[in-house]
């Protein structure tokens, strides 16, 4: 995830724990999340966010999780992208 904190107040910690409490709502089981820290984007769509918080959520959940995952997030203001990736 692309994480968009110009507008978010609270701590991290909040989001994060935010972030948890929506994917466990979506019916996964996180195993590890790691906060990759704020990255400069390679291609700037936007001149106002040229870096995003980029965190690694590592989680298990039903096959038809990522569609119900991204649809929690589509309207979260601060989630820029999300990218799920099945192993």
């Amino acid at each position: 995830m692309i994480l968009d904190t110009r507008n978010f107040q609270d701590s991290m910690e909040a989001l994060i724990e935010n972030i948890k409490a929506k994917l466990v709502e979506a019916g996964a089981i996180i195993t590890a999340i790691t906060n990759r820290g704020q990255l400069k984007f390679r291609r700037v769509t936007d001149r106002k966010f040229p870096a995003g918080i980029y965190l690694q959520v590592a989680f298990e959940a039903p096959a038809g999780a990522p569609g119900v995952i991204r649809s929690k997030f589509r309207l979260d203001s601060t989630v820029n992208r999300v990218f799920i990736e099945s192993k």
